[in-house]
């Protein structure tokens, strides 16, 4: 049997037929003008001040929210965390270094943050992330 016919994980996202396969958030929900009755299930509003942003400086998804937030002139409405370019063996982290913007309630690693979004939480933690700061 070759590589390519053999499940594997990496970063517990699976690789079919040397395929990556992103998994799916459970935090995945969408930022709509105002919520009603004709928007998605999980939709929530867009408010200033309600969103905090988490990136890395190394990360060209989290590059790409940073120029839309620019861009949209979202800068004074959703405040901002940087953690650590470097990915350390266990997680992103809030330590000392250039660009590290802390994090808002503390978190020292990124998990602490995922954990307190959902206590245990165990995924595997990923960055650009939106903090909603009302739920």
């Amino acid at each position: 049997m070759d590589q390519s016919d053999t499940d594997e994980q990496l970063l517990g996202h699976e690789i079919r037929n040397g395929e990556f396969q992103r998994t799916t958030s459970r935090f995945r929900r969408w930022v709509v003008k105002s919520v009603d009755t004709d928007n998605a299930e999980g939709s929530v509003a867009a408010q200033p001040n309600r969103y905090h942003l988490y990136i890395s400086y190394a990360c060209p998804w989290a590059h790409r929210t940073l120029i839309y937030r620019k861009l949209k002139g979202l800068e004074s409405m959703i405040s901002l965390s940087s953690v650590h370019w470097l990915l350390g063996e266990d997680d992103w982290t809030f330590d000392a270094g250039e660009g590290v913007i802390a994090d808002i309630n503390g978190a020292a690693n990124m998990y602490e943050v995922y954990q307190r979004a959902e206590a245990g939480c165990t995924d595997v933690v990923t960055v650009p992330a939106l903090w909603d700061k009302h739920e």
